[in-house]
């Protein structure tokens, strides 16, 4: 398939503040970038010719300068609605960090300490199970060792697991009981009704055998998920209003939620599965569940927006937890975020990987295998968005597409290796 690719390239001057603004107005021509950069841009628009990912936009900061911005394809290829700033897009798992750092902000408010277990605002967590050994059937479990803590739900070392990263009996529950919410990641027909809200969720994550005791492994989960009922417990608010009137306003994030209605469906990029036979549309702005006024407040998976919102929170990570000049987060809590807790053994990637509160981290050997640069803390989504930041540099990249690559193809899409050839050797 080919692709009458549209696109724009800036290359932006000096700023005095390390705060990203409206891209208009300040474009100069792509022929006269960074070559490093005039090589991405080639790079990018061949992977939208080739039909591996139907558009993206891509922004880099370094050394607290915006640098890079770069908006070529297609929201929609059938359409050719062409990509613009404006598209929103699918955050899949990069909302984790988004309520990761919620809970932080309420830990500096003294609403909740990350040492607090689960079970004190979620109770029925007290006597959880875990599993040893048998079938779906006829498991046999142990109680916890100790409790589970707020903690472990940060580092996705709590035992809790999610319904589509394997098939053990664990996970076979979790798809029997519906221990999941309505997503196209991993559903497959035979899965129970999934929970219709976030307390239900929760209410069946109690109840569920846990994968592991906590503290013991990493296992990507529906851990961030239980954060966010935990927002809603301790202030008495949804987690959609909390998350806006305390972080999504004060960043400047007004493209950024839970919903995408009206008016703002003609800017929702058209999500894709990579096949054999290439892309294939597996959801529209027309059957998109982001229109449900009752659909379930994910956390951890759930948020749309655009890419300069979420340049806005990168950027104030990479500040140490200031934007504009405003503090939203102690810098003894962003290093709290960035600090390891846990190893990733294999998720993607090829070498052992440091994770903290909801973000990876980034080493010589995972830059050797093109996943994540060295000195870096990120993560990424589903449908292939990525970022990470260096707060030592003060530096971000932030990629948004839409294309769910399931195996074997997670592993064939170079997006994270064009990147990181474009940015490591600026960064050192």
């Amino acid at each position: 398939m080919t692709f009458n690719i549209q696109a724009k390239s800036y290359i932006l001057g000096a700023a005095a503040l390390f705060t990203f603004a409206s891209l208009s107005g300040c474009a100069t021509p792509a022929a006269e970038d960074d070559q490093r950069f005039v090589a991405l841009s080639a790079k990018l628009d061949t992977l939208v010719e080739n039909g591996t990912m139907p558009g993206s936009v891509t922004t880099i900061i370094e050394q607290g300068k915006p640098v890079y911005h770069y908006v070529n394809g297609y929201q929609d290829t059938d359409s050719k609605t062409a990509m613009t700033d404006d598209t929103l897009f699918r955050l899949y798992s990069m909302s984790k960090p988004i309520t990761s750092v919620g809970i932080m902000m309420l830990q500096e408010q003294g609403k909740l300490q990350v040492s607090d277990p689960v079970s004190k605002y979620l109770p029925a967590f007290k006597d959880s199970q875990v599993y040893v050994s048998g079938d779906l059937e006829n498991m046999v479990t142990e109680p916890v060792r100790r409790q589970m803590t707020i903690d472990d739900l940060l580092a996705h070392k709590s035992g809790i697991t999610y319904h589509f990263t394997g098939n053990t009996p664990v996970h076979q529950y979790y798809r029997k009981y519906g221990v999941k919410r309505d997503t196209p990641v991993g559903t497959l027909p035979t899965d129970g009704t999934p929970a219709r809200n976030l307390t239900e969720l929760a209410e069946r994550l109690a109840a569920a055998p846990l994968l592991s005791q906590p503290g013991e492994t990493f296992d990507y989960s529906y851990s961030t998920t239980l954060l966010g009922k935990i927002i809603e417990t301790v202030t008495g608010e949804r987690l959609d209003n909390w998350l806006e009137n305390n972080l999504f306003t004060p960043l400047g994030m007004n493209n950024t939620g839970f919903f995408v209605t009206g008016d703002d469906l003609n800017r929702f990029v058209t999500n894709y599965l990579m096949t054999e036979n290439g892309l294939k549309v597996i959801e529209t702005a027309q059957n998109t569940d982001y229109k449900d006024a009752n659909r379930l407040l994910d956390g951890g998976g759930a948020l749309a927006g655009t890419a300069s919102d979420y340049v806005a929170f990168a950027t104030m990570l990479a500040n140490k937890g200031t934007y504009n000049g405003k503090r939203l987060l102690s810098e003894a809590s962003v290093d709290a975020l960035f600090a390891p807790r846990i190893t990733i053994e294999e998720f993607g990637n090829d070498a052992p990987m440091a994770f903290g509160y909801g973000f990876a981290i980034g080493s010589p050997d995972t830059e050797a295998e093109n996943f994540m640069p060295d000195g870096s803390f990120g993560w990424a989504g589903s449908g292939n968005t990525v970022f990470w930041v260096n707060p030592e540099t003060r530096s971000l990249v932030v990629f948004m597409t839409q294309v769910i690559t399931p195996p074997p193809f997670a592993k064939q899409v170079p997006f994270r290796q064009y990147l990181i050839e474009a940015t490591a050797a600026e960064a050192r």
